[in-house]
């Protein structure tokens, strides 16, 4: 129930492996002509190649790109990725599909991406013209559409490598290139440096292969390849690993199974919590989140006492509201559907006999706690599909509470960071709701009004950020040093 916040992180780290990985299209010796790396491609080739997905050694999935060459309109990459993830005992297929569109030197024209998992279907459609970006949303039966500005030179991590490739790029040379992501709809810079040569044993046999580091919000993804533009290997964090394969090796079973990522991925603190419902302070040093990170959401609940190691007093205390902070928390977005028909007739159904924000605020927590079946699920969906759908974690419980909540004029914000339960933290998202002047957290995922004193928030946004929480999975260490009751 904890675990979609991961996935949907974990996803995003295979998208982006996926477009990086575009450089295996170079396999075959005939297919192109390289000069050498440093010079780069004569001609791109239009091979299908096949990926192998790893995690800690276990297959988990395969991946297959191939590049079109459209003449004087450009290029187009297209990428099939099937992802089997299990979580909490459930196992799950992740299916994601992009085609991107680019100019002839890959610059970014438009793009169709899909991801379909077992309840839900995200289908997202992006024109670019000029600096305006157009986004058509497809969340089940909803479509909603956004605009913004966007550089006029905009590329894709999916089409990268092959314009690194075509370009060349010297040992020791960095290039810096803006980048939109199609799944989290996020745009930031991508880097590639060319880190030297090194040498390494691949099936026995000593290489010599150019070695590339890539980064795109902070997460960084390292390439070996030879002067003749075949990848050996890509590696990222949390031991997840690509290497180029056989439709026949790709196509088999994956082993992913004999691991439950729930248990691999939980933060298990020095001591365990006795009693956190009970708990009125719990007092514990956290590293492997960045101090500027944790001052940026502290507050009477998250209260920072230092910095060297990271000290934290974590209780329900409430804190005052800004003004400011209001109309910002009562906003619709693509995910928050507050505006829609449909989701303001539910809550006022819902909350027709309560006439005060508090008693509403508590109404909701229990009714999205009893409504939403409890089961992993792998989405980006809106409210509206999820209310229509009626399964889901902790990410869909948040999101459909903070749409109701807000369609009745409550200002709700959206934390994402830890919880503890069974012995472990882990991954999780809960609102945070206005009421009399002061923000308070709640749990409709746990049915907790307010939520417990476990819950630490690492940020606050409408999930339109969550790239900035994979730099930290895997690093996070919890020290218990104090319980009050």
């Amino acid at each position: 129930m904890m675990k979609n916040i991961y996935r949907i992180a974990l996803v995003l780290i295979w998208i982006f492996l996926s477009g990086r990985l575009i450089y295996t299209t170079y396999f075959q010796g005939g297919s192109g002509t390289y000069l050498s790396l440093a010079s780069g491609l004569r001609e791109l080739p239009s091979e299908s190649e096949w990926m192998n997905i790893y995690l800690d050694g276990r297959k988990m999935g395969h991946t297959v790109y191939s590049i079109e060459n459209q003449g004087t309109s450009g290029y187009t990459v297209r990428s099939t990725t099937i992802i089997n993830v299990v979580f909490g005992g459930l196992e799950s297929e992740i299916h994601l599909e992009n085609t991107a569109i680019m100019d002839t030197i890959f610059r970014l024209e438009a793009f169709n991406f899909r991801m379909i998992s077992d309840q839900y279907s995200t289908h997202v459609i992006g024109k670019k013209q000029g600096t305006t970006m157009t986004l058509d949303m497809i969340q089940g039966r909803d479509t909603s559409r956004s605009e913004f500005k966007v550089p006029r030179d905009l590329y894709t991590y999916t089409a990268i490598q092959p314009m690194i490739a075509s370009k060349g790029i010297l040992e020791g040379e960095t290039i810096r290139v803006p980048a939109f992501d199609p799944m989290s709809n996020e745009m930031a810079d991508v880097t590639i440096t060319h880190e030297g040569k090194e040498l390494m044993t691949i099936e026995e046999e000593k290489i010599i292969l150019n070695k590339l580091r890539i980064e795109f919000k902070g997460i960084p993804s390292i390439m070996w390849l030879d002067d003749n533009g075949i990848t050996y290997r890509e590696e990222t964090i949390m031991g997840m690993m690509m290497e180029r394969t056989t439709p026949e090796e790709a196509l088999a079973k994956s082993q992913t199974g004999e691991v439950d990522l729930l248990n691999g991925f939980a933060v298990v603190p020095s001591y365990p919590v006795s009693k956190p419902k009970k708990l009125k302070q719990l007092i514990i040093n956290l590293a492997g989140v960045s101090p500027g990170i944790l001052e940026a959401i502290s507050s009477n609940r998250q209260q920072i006492e230092g910095l060297d190691p990271v000290r934290m007093t974590l209780s329900q205390e409430a804190t005052q509201v800004r003004e400011d902070d209001l109309d910002l928390n009562l906003k619709a977005s693509e995910m928050i559907q507050s505006d829609h028909k449909k989701i303001i007739d539910q809550a006022n159904w819902i909350l027709k006999d309560m006439d005060t924000p508090i008693a509403q605020s508590r109404e909701l927590t229990k009714w999205v706690f009893d409504y939403l079946e409890k089961k992993p699920v792998a989405s980006i969906s809106g409210a509206l599909d999820i209310l229509n759908t009626g399964v889901g974690d902790c990410t869909e419980h948040t999101t459909l509470y903070t749409s109701l909540s807000r369609a009745v004029g409550i200002p709700t914000k959206i934390h994402v960071g830890l919880v503890y339960l069974q012995g472990r933290f882990l991954f999780h998202a809960w609102p945070v709701v206005a009421i009399d002047g002061e923000w308070i957290d709640v749990d409709p995922s746990l049915n907790q009004f307010p939520a417990d004193a476990t819950h630490i928030a690492l940020m606050e946004g409408d999930f339109k950020n969550l790239t900035d929480l994979i730099p930290v999975l895997g690093k996070i260490e919890i020290t218990i040093l104090e319980q009050r009751y």
